[in-house]
């Protein structure tokens, strides 16, 4: 099986309540039908954060670095009032450059 990876440049967010806060560039690489983990997209911050999510058809899952382990993501959503941010839990990404299929 042959996967399909891409690499786009965008700005992520830290959500606080009703705002985003914390912005910077950040570079958002997917993989379309990985094949252990679905589809699997990496974020990596230009300050070095590295947040790794997959969807396996029954919800978004991060790997946690700390518990070498993948947890639920809680709340997956767009942000309000505010085209194109995609949530996860409190970590946002702009995604309207991004395709969703």
């Amino acid at each position: 099986m042959l996967t399909a990876e891409n690499v786009y440049q965008t700005t992520c967010y830290q959500r606080q309540g009703n705002e985003l806060v914390n912005a910077q560039s950040c570079t958002v690489t997917l993989e379309y039908e990985h094949p252990e983990n679905g589809l699997d997209w990496e974020i990596m911050t230009l300050s070095g954060e590295l947040y790794h999510y997959r969807n396996l058809g029954a919800g978004i899952e991060l790997w946690s670095h700390l518990a070498q382990q993948w947890t639920p993501v809680n709340i997956t959503d767009w942000f309000p009032e505010k085209d194109g941010i995609l949530c996860w839990d409190n970590f946002c990404a702009d995604w309207r450059e991004i395709p969703l299929d």
